[in-house]
């Protein structure tokens, strides 16, 4: 899952310290253990995928995944079970080197949504990269992620990277050190220990009021766990013109597009319901947390730096659009200024004592499955229009992530060229394609209403 409230831009790659390329060898975070644990029952992957206009070859593109790969430790790694705890260990790229896979340009959508549901079942690597072509100008590129080694944000880089060196980019390797798990960094654990133990009890005590106000699940979803999954991609766009106009009013209303797309998305599913009448429905975003941990982590290195926060909004009989947008920011803010997002270590920490297997997976689903019903949203924020050094065109940039079984719909949002190329995923074994669609379509709706075009 994976992705992030975060509109910093993924900016041009500028020259780096160099030194020799450096290997991973450390136990799992606490996020990343408990994206490995729910893998194990159903994937967590992440895909970004890209339209383009130009030429690229498979030698070239071969040859720039060879370089990032050694320069990217987490490229090089495997999870190996140790002692009863999940390591990344390193690995010889001549033993699992990453290379394109080739398909063709018709049907890559379905491909796209395919790698959704796909395990990665080898030692390594853990990411796939694709390659459809339509024997012409026109052309797909993609990139898979476990989603334990890499967010959105960060795939998204190494993406762009590979790319880059395809296109002709003649700048010199930037080799990363191997840094500590980003959520062994955390907030709570950079303060006082009686400061961390009132910033907990001032959680629950918030959490014990949001148990009380009861969020629905949408109408129609089927919250049992399946043996297969069939996952689809609703793939959708804000036009130019609309984005900036949304922008603008965010900027007007003292809120975020993050805000806004979780106030578009909240309605959409508040309208599948028979009756208009208050509720609570709860929202799921991925957080960025890269401007809160400590470190030296750079945008540079690869890895998973992000918090799930679950929110809580009332929703009257005749919502507010851009109170409910200003609602979403106010307790985002909230939950990261308190600490909060770190609560993941109170789930499935490394010394928690759950079985390395399936039925320790299912344990963690099951605690993870005590917060309140809820879809999510993952907004990766804005990426620099990019023409490689050849001259290919990058026309647009978009990802696609599988969430948990528990929400009914998994919506992506990336802003390219001034566009916002958004997904809706879904299992269409646990939704309607007709269902998914017509909340595709309320959230373009709401969307362009808030935007005034």
């Amino acid at each position: 899952m994976n992705s992030t409230t975060s509109s910093q831009s993924v900016s041009h790659l500028g020259k780096h310290r160099s030194s020799k390329p450096t290997t991973i060898n450390r136990r799992l975070g606490a996020t990343e253990n408990i994206y490995y644990f729910l893998d194990q029952l159903y994937c967590l992957n992440f895909i970004i995928f890209v339209e383009i206009t130009g030429s690229l070859q498979i030698d070239q593109i071969n040859e720039a995944l060879k370089a990032v790969q050694a320069e990217q430790p987490l490229l090089r790694a495997r999870i190996a079970l140790i002692d009863g705890h999940y390591w990344f260990k390193p690995v010889a790229t001549k033993d699992f080197p990453l290379k394109a896979q080739t398909g063709p340009l018709m049907g890559w959508r379905n491909q796209v949504a395919a790698q959704l549901d796909t395990p990665f079942v080898d030692d390594a690597p853990l990411a796939r990269f694709f390659w459809f072509d339509g024997h012409g100008k026109k052309a797909v590129a993609a990139m898979a992620f476990h989603h334990s080694i890499a967010d959105g944000k960060s795939g998204m880089d190494v993406f762009i990277e590979v790319l880059r060196r395809a296109g002709g980019e003649d700048s010199p390797l930037r080799y990363r050190r191997a840094h500590p798990s980003a959520q062994d960094l955390d907030l709570i654990k950079s303060k006082t220990a009686w400061q961390s133990s009132l910033q907990r009890l001032k959680y629950w005590l918030k959490q014990g009021r949001s148990v009380l106000k009861f969020p629905k699940q949408l109408p129609g979803f089927d919250m049992s766990i399946k043996a297969e999954r069939d996952i689809k991609i609703i793939p959708f766009q804000v036009s130019a013109t609309s984005s900036a106009a949304l922008l603008d009013a965010c900027r007007a209303h003292g809120t975020t597009v993050h805000g806004a797309l979780g106030a578009a998305q909240i309605l959409a599913l508040n309208d599948e319901f028979d009756t208009a009448e208050d509720r609570y429905l709860a929202l799921n975003s991925l957080a960025d947390l890269r401007g809160v941990l400590k470190g030296d982590l750079t945008e540079f290195d690869l890895g998973l730096y992000i918090a799930t926060l679950t929110t809580v909004h009332e929703v009257a009989a005749e919502p507010d659009f851009w109170a409910l947008a200003i609602d979403i920011r106010s307790q985002l803010q909230s939950i990261l200024q308190s600490g909060d997002a770190d609560l993941v270590h109170s789930i499935c920490r490394d010394d928690t004592l759950f079985p390395r297997n399936e039925t320790g997976a299912r344990m963690v689903h099951a605690m993870v499955a005590l917060a309140p019903p809820s879809s999510m949203l993952t907004n990766i924020g804005k990426v620099d229009k990019l023409t490689l050094a050849n001259g290919t065109s990058v026309d647009s940039v978009a990802f696609a992530v599988t969430g948990p079984t528990l929400h009914p719909i998994c919506i992506t949002a990336t802003s390219y060229a001034d566009r916002m190329y958004m997904n809706l995923v879904y299992d269409v074994l646990k939704l309607s394609e007709s269902q998914a669609r017509r909340i595709a379509k309320s959230v373009r709706r709401y969307l362009k209403i808030a935007a005034g075009t």
